[in-house]
């Protein structure tokens, strides 16, 4: 096969250029068919795209969807790269060219196939040397500022209020601003006695913020990208503390001796603004995730590992892909729950760039190596506040960013 360079051929999205990094898939010629990268269009659309090396498919979960069942492959047929849509495999006629995985491990797809398989209308614009894809909606984000198309229920008005995703019991993920376009009748009895529960939860948390300065802003305002404001000394201040306390429950509750806290409110500090993210805050998710760096769940405190990357409930074969991350920086081990980090620093810094592809869709900062396996498997920019990662980084996690600010961040200005 001979492939073209592909420098010089530009995405456009909905009117929107995208920048793909250097180092990342850029479009390319190959045998006279234009294919180009499906994670950064797909993720570009508002979907998420998982690479499986094992098995080598890719899966795209659209929002409106939600479904992640994968079907098993077939013996023998695990040499083609299969992508599956919703837990649907696309099937793609010959004459259209097949995808295929290029040198830097990214998968590439002809142009044609990129319209059945995101739903979306793509062209080739041949004078600009350009790949033009317009969404059909799709993945619609309907803007909080639009008239409801239906009257909604005070239920749905106050959830809206909150400005939060909500996990659906169909498994899928939905902003609370939706429900103000739906009515009640739209969701079965379980689903609205689910949405009362919820609002329940987030009811317990005030909404809004004050600041030691005496500002007062919304917790969901809160954003994930700024400038730290509790300092190396507060987070230490709060630690020791709570030492007493965590020191006591561990005896009592876990029959466990209590884990000396490691010493990370600088490192924590110091990194996040090298990435433009609030490190105080990312400090705070740390104490959350790890129980105060008790590690009383799956993951042990020797992998540095403060925020749970890659456990997901069931211990790692050692095969998982790094996806682009530094090899000796992180890595896997059979048996263990979830990555593995060199040094506290990469754990700090991995935890650091997984906030930053939430909150952006910019590229790393000059200069930074990928330590976090995860950073590709994130759709972008979906979480731009912290109230923003509730259903995603915690399932369901209705109040998971809510917690991180008024339990444990909160608690940290005081000092």
């Amino acid at each position: 096969m001979q492939a073209a360079a592909g420098g010089g051929i530009g995405i456009v999205i909905d009117g929107k250029t995208v920048t793909v990094p250097l180092d990342d898939q850029a479009p390319l010629i190959l045998d006279g068919r234009t294919y180009v990268p499906l994670r950064i269009i797909g993720e570009g659309l508002g979907a998420k795209v998982e690479w499986r090396s094992a098995t080598r498919q890719v899966i795209i979960t659209t929002f409106s969807s939600g479904s992640e069942a994968v079907p098993s492959r077939p013996p023998g047929r695990q040499n083609d790269v299969q992508i599956v849509i919703d837990g649907r495999v696309l099937a793609i006629p010959p004459d259209y060219g097949q995808p295929l995985v290029t040198r830097l491990g990214r998968t590439v797809v002809p142009l044609r196939t990129v319209g059945e398989a995101l739903g979306c209308e793509v062209n080739w614009r041949k004078e600009s040397r350009t790949v033009d894809v317009k969404s059909r909606l799709t993945f619609p984000v309907p803007s909080r500022d639009a008239e409801p198309s239906a009257p909604s229920s005070t239920l749905f008005q106050e959830l809206a209020a909150y400005r939060t995703n909500l996990k659906l019991l169909d498994g899928s993920v939905s902003s609370s601003a939706e429900l103000l376009h739906k009515s009640e009748a739209d969701f079965s009895t379980q689903q609205i006695e689910q949405f009362k529960t919820y609002l329940s939860q987030l009811s317990k948390y005030p909404s809004t913020v004050k600041l030691p300065d005496g500002t007062v802003i919304a917790m969901a305002d809160l954003t994930i990208q700024g400038p730290a404001v509790a300092a190396a000394g507060q987070l230490k201040a709060w630690l020791a503390a709570e030492t007493p306390r965590i020191r006591a429950k561990m005896a009592q509750q876990y029959g466990r001796e209590f884990v000396p806290i490691p010493d990370l409110a600088e490192l924590y500090l110091c990194i996040g603004a090298e990435y433009g993210i609030r490190g105080d805050l990312a400090f705070c998710q740390a104490a959350k995730e790890t129980h105060y760096w008790q590690f009383t769940g799956s993951v042990q405190p020797f992998q540095n590992n403060y925020c749970g990357l890659w456990a997901t409930g069931s211990p790692c074969t050692g095969q998982e892909p790094l996806n682009g991350a530094d090899p000796q920086l992180v890595r896997f081990e059979p048996g263990i729950h979830g990555a593995i980090f060199a040094s506290p620093e990469a754990g700090v810094e991995a935890h650091i760039q997984h906030l930053y592809a939430y909150a952006c869709r910019n590229p790393l900062p000059p200069g930074k190596v990928l330590v976090d396996p995860r950073y590709n498997l994130v759709a972008r920019g979906s979480a731009p506040t912290w109230q923003k990662l509730n259903a995603r980084w915690a399932v369901p996690g209705t109040t998971y960013g809510q917690s991180i600010i008024y339990d444990y961040w909160l608690k940290a200005l005081t000092f």
